[in-house]
């Protein structure tokens, strides 16, 4: 007997709501995975909330080693270790059992846990592909580093040549790469910073030598910084400290003369002076003691060498001029130092001498004794 029209209408009504029900039940990813971004060692969460999840299996898998994490809060134990007394991944379960969140636990972050982590429903009457998944991503931050093998060290330039400081560094997120001077003077891009990885360096002069510092900073702490020096090829150039030392004689005194040199490559330096009308060199014995302060000064500007020359016990014969000569193989150059004599020990190594005040009071006393003294006489004579 055939159904009547109203009688399909009302199957078809029930058959829909029967569907309807059947699919309100079936499992739901219902919420997005909110990115997690964490420094390095710390701990990060995500969260994967699951509705009508019934008897099927959540699972958390990182897509870019393609390793399974857990299953709903089971964990292999092999792929699981104790870092820091807590095992490295954890599972919390959270919540009615009609909406519950999987929060997947990662301690102890590395580099390489960052990346893409799936949350999946899997339902054993469906296709994988049809299986409810959300995607969320995990971006583990680190300290910036130097790349030494793609940063300058030494650069070593012809004058008027053009060249480049190259900063090289890795981190997450990207670093900024800043560049000073670390005597504190303007770079040859003009100011006294340069934000960029590679600092140009333009018709180089000798002024442009030095140590150049990089800092690559990503607000991850500790920023990394790098020192490059800077070589120009240039003759030598000698400074003295003073032009002119006096000294006294004959009084086992000692004179020290200094010079202050710069060139590239770093020059030899020896010490002449004038003898019988004529120019002499001096040797390193035991009227003459030379050699390169090794103590830092900050009068030194870069590249510069501080040479001494002390003249032992000065006689009449020691006054005369010297000559700092500086020597490469860009060429040579000279300074001139005069000695002369002086009737009193100069220098900071000199006996001491009483002060000023002790003299006076010295005086004083002295002047009271004589007084006493007149007085004593005067008294004496008129008793007489």
């Amino acid at each position: 007997m055939r159904a009547s029209k109203m009688d399909r209408i009302l199957i078809l009504v029930v058959l829909a709501a029967l569907m309807t029900t059947v699919a309100a039940q079936d499992p739901e990813i219902v919420d997005e995975i909110w990115p997690e971004v964490k420094p390095v060692g710390r701990t990060a969460r995500l969260n994967c909330t699951v509705a009508n999840k019934l008897n099927h299996v959540v699972t958390w898998e990182h897509m870019d080693t393609n390793q399974i994490i857990s299953l709903d809060e089971s964990i292999d134990l092999s792929y699981n270790p104790i870092e820091g007394g807590k095992r490295k991944y954890e599972v919390e379960k959270r919540g009615p059992e009609n909406r519950v969140t999987y929060m997947l636990i990662i301690r102890r972050l590395r580099q390489q846990d960052a990346g893409k982590y799936r949350c999946y429903v899997k339902i054993q009457a469906l296709d994988f592909t049809k299986w409810p998944s959300k995607i969320g991503s995990l971006t583990v931050q680190v300290a910036p580093s130097i790349r030494p093998g793609e940063t300058t060290t030494v650069l070593v330039v012809d004058q008027l040549s053009n060249s480049n400081l190259t900063c090289a560094a890795t981190g997450i997120p990207a670093p900024n790469i800043t560049w000073t001077r670390s005597d504190g003077g303007k770079l040859p891009t003009g100011g006294a910073q340069f934000r960029g990885a590679v600092l140009p360096l333009l018709n180089t002069t000798v002024k442009m030598g030095g140590v150049y510092r990089c800092v690559a900073d990503n607000n991850i702490k500790p920023p990394a910084q790098h020192l490059a020096e800077v070589l120009v090829f240039n003759a030598p150039t000698v400074r003295v400290v003073q032009d002119s030392v006096g000294q006294a004689q004959n009084r086992r005194f000692y004179a020290k003369l200094e010079c202050i040199t710069q060139g590239y490559p770093v020059p030899t330096v020896r010490w002449e002076r004038i003898v019988s009308g004529g120019r002499s060199p001096i040797n390193d014995d035991d009227k003459f003691d030379f050699n390169k302060q090794t103590t830092d000064n900050q009068n030194l500007k870069a590249g510069e060498q501080w040479y001494t020359l002390k003249v032992k016990n000065v006689q009449a014969n020691d006054y005369t001029d010297y000559f700092c000569i500086a020597t490469n193989t860009k060429g040579a150059n000279q300074a001139t130092i005069t000695m002369f004599e002086t009737t009193e020990c100069q220098g900071p190594n000199c006996p001491s001498l009483p002060s000023s005040k002790a003299t006076e009071v010295k005086v004083s006393l002295l002047a009271m004794a004589v007084t006493a003294l007149i007085q004593y006489v005067v008294i004496a004579s008129d008793r007489r």
